[in-house]
């Protein structure tokens, strides 16, 4: 695997930066499949951030610069109208993808995850100040379980993740939260503080 936190990706202003997030923590069955995982996680030792569970998440959609008291009073009123009309959607969690420089979550389907997306990009697009990373192709439904934090050779690691397989896990997502979120390479993975919880209708 290849190191996450680079000189590029790290955060050069510092934050923390508001981001709407599926705070996966909150959902019993999904921390006890990412637990499930962190013995052999573990025998990487300082190779691997591993998330704990108060901190997984799967990001619905970033803002990489600061916002000030009425940006982010405005950006409560705007999420709070475009998810009104949003019906909660169930998804399955599973397998794990062990990528280049992070150990990640597929999230099926991806249609609802990405309706998400639209909705809240919506509503951030309102908020003037507001600017956000070009939108994707095709929007990236996922969580993290572990971001590398050094450069190491990862063919065992894929091999035994690939053989570990525990039960997929089927969660209804109903609610988002408004978050600023800090990138702590220090931990090797992110944290944050709850502004807001946004539920869907």
């Amino acid at each position: 695997m290849e190191n996450f936190f680079i000189p590029k990706k790290i955060w050069q202003n510092g934050g923390p930066f508001p981001h709407v997030l599926v705070l996966l923590g909150e959902y019993p069955e999904f921390r006890e499949y990412a637990r499930a995982h962190n013995d052999l996680l573990a025998e990487y030792g300082e190779k691997l951030g591993i998330i704990p569970e108060d901190w997984l998440h799967a990001t619905v959609q970033g803002i990489h610069h600061p916002l000030d008291t009425g940006q982010l009073d405005q950006l409560r009123g705007t999420l709070r109208d475009e998810l009104a009309g949003m019906q909660p959607f169930q998804v399955q969690l599973g397998p794990v993808w062990p990528g280049v420089t992070a150990v990640t979550v597929a999230v099926y389907p991806e249609d609802g995850m990405a309706a998400l997306n639209d909705r809240v990009r919506t509503a951030a697009e309102k908020v003037p100040g507001v600017s956000l990373r070009g939108k994707e192709a095709k929007f990236w439904a996922h969580a993290t379980l572990s971001y590398a934090r050094h450069d190491f050779s990862d063919q065992k690691l894929n091999r035994s993740l690939r053989a570990l397989r525990p039960p997929r896990v089927d969660i209804t997502i109903d609610r988002v939260h408004l978050v600023n979120q800090y990138q702590r390479p220090d931990l090797g993975y992110y944290t944050w503080d709850v502004i807001e919880e946004v539920t869907f209708g």
